[in-house]
């Protein structure tokens, strides 16, 4: 059994450190499919040669009912 006391001081402090409006803060974020693929060959281009490098940057942060399910799946786990 969880109990609903633990389940909700988790949210609260996951709440606090993400600091919601300000610049600061921490975020939870899905790193599932998080990847990367790197190609460097010449660090430095030669003379008249140029390097071009496409960054492409995608982030997806899990829905309140993703966190609560994860809580209440930790908080069984430790009982």
């Amino acid at each position: 059994m969880v109990n609903p006391k633990d389940k909700q001081l988790i949210r609260e402090f996951l709440d606090y450190i993400e600091n919601e409006g300000s610049q600061t803060g921490t975020i939870l974020v899905n790193k599932g499919n998080y990847k990367n693929n790197s190609l460097w060959y010449n660090e430095a281009p030669k003379k008249g040669d140029k390097t071009i490098v496409n960054i492409r940057f995608s982030q997806e942060r899990p829905t309140d009912e993703e966190i609560d399910d994860k809580i209440e799946l930790f908080l069984k786990k430790r009982t």
